[in-house]
């Protein structure tokens, strides 16, 4: 019996966060949305390797995702501030729903074109622009401050776990029923995540400035950012990052086929292990309770990122390439949740939607297309191990150069 108490303190202490019904409901929609999404993604990528044969054509098609949030985040972190976050949430989740049934109408009968997947892409990029930073100020009103870094690493989770789920379930799904069933599946999962959120109960109110005017509101997010040093740099190093070494995801298709030549099992494979290895990164900050030395979890994390980045671009053997994909994507996972949570507990509640919408900025910036241009020039080899490198100097420096990270 007392063998058992370490064991049940420990998963007590990672699921603590669950004990509020609001967050284990947005964590379960987090969770089915996010399967969705990398159904999706798995077979879109696939899809637009077999119409054009080009990895540039794979990042582009990431990056017309990206191009709405780009301008529209904001906008939408200013919706999550003003507005009824939850029925934002049921929106978005239904506007899912409806792209990628067309998309998957568009597959299934054979008309489908590049520029389809481009063009709904698009539109899918306006609902993250207000989803996205909606999901994000939701959090810590779901949960009391002590539980902000379980619950941040637990919806981190939640997304790693689709990650491996999703792939997984892509991957035998393109051998059986194609891409065109694959959007399908993912168009379900998007419509159990809406369910979920339709069962949360409303969120209590909290201060905003309904009566200042869209542009006041986003001066007020920006003027807030640039005086609060550490989170700017937070978000500086977040910012390099998404350029250049996490598109390295997106490239799992060309990786799969043009350098270690596993096919679409392969790739399924590939995506799983990053999946896996992320989950256990999540679960890890999850653990960690009440550390008190985010700062440097952040470096480290950061500079494993980016060293095991460049091993798994050299990697030309399939097994080897499985395990620094595990890696690549724990260290990742540990990176972003670290910044994640850093960011959530120093923003008030009045500003988190706001400086929320113009951190979502920072996940669409064209890092998919510059790796895939890189990549049909130079090799995705070379474009991957280039971005892990630039990378590594950031957070070399970061950690040299702003010795305020070290204390917090």
């Amino acid at each position: 019996m007392s063998f058992n108490k370490p064991s049940t303190a420990v998963i007590m202490t990672v699921l603590r966060a669950f004990r509020h019904r609001n967050y284990a409901l947005l964590w379960a929609s987090l969770l089915a949305g996010g399967s969705g999404y990398w159904v999706m993604v798995t077979a879109q990528g696939w899809l637009v390797l077999e119409l054009t044969d080009s990895a540039f054509w794979v990042g582009m098609v990431v990056f017309c995702a990206s191009i709405p949030p780009l301008f529209l985040a904001p906008l939408g972190g200013v919706f999550a501030d003003k507005f009824d976050q939850r029925k934002l949430l049921l929106f978005c989740r239904l506007g899912a729903v409806l792209l990628i049934m067309a998309l998957a109408t568009f597959t299934i009968t054979g008309v489908v074109t590049v520029w389809h997947i481009v063009a709904i892409s698009l539109l899918a990029g306006v609902i993250w622009s207000v989803g996205d930073p909606t999901i994000m100020a939701v959090v810590p009103r779901v949960v009391p401050p002590d539980d902000l870094m379980n619950a941040v690493a637990l919806s981190s989770t939640a997304w790693q776990v689709s990650r491996f789920i999703g792939p997984a379930v892509a991957g035998v799904l393109i051998g059986v029923i194609g891409t065109g069933g694959c959007f399908y599946v993912a168009g379900l999962c998007y419509i159990l995540a809406w369910l979920l959120v339709l069962m949360m109960q409303p969120l209590p109110p909290y201060l905003t400035a309904q009566q200042a005017s869209v542009v006041d509101n986003l001066g007020e997010g920006a003027t807030y950012l640039v005086r609060n040093r550490t989170v700017l740099v937070i978000m500086v190093l977040v910012t390099v990052a998404c350029l250049f070494a996490l598109p390295y995801a997106w490239m799992m298709p060309v990786f799969a086929r043009d350098v270690l030549g596993v096919g679409a099992g392969g790739y399924s494979q590939l995506m799983m292990a990053t999946g896996a290895g992320a989950i256990a990164g999540a679960l890890t900050v999850a653990s960690l309770g009440k550390f008190q030395h985010k700062g440097w979890l952040l470096i480290i994390g950061g500079l494993v990122f980016g060293v095991t980045l460049i091993l798994f671009s050299a990697s030309g053997s399939f097994p080897l390439s499985l395990l620094l994909a595990a890696m690549v994507a724990a260290a990742a996972a540990i990176f972003f949740a670290v910044a994640n949570t850093l960011i959530q507990s120093i923003i008030p509640d009045s500003f988190r939607g706001r400086v929320m919408g113009l951190y979502v900025i920072i996940w669409y910036l064209p890092g998919s297309l510059i790796i895939g241009a890189v990549a049909d020039w130079a090799g995705v080899q070379l474009a991957t191990a280039a971005g892990g490198l630039t990378f590594l100097l950031c957070v070399v420096g970061v950690a040299l150069l702003f010795s305020s990270l070290h204390r917090l």
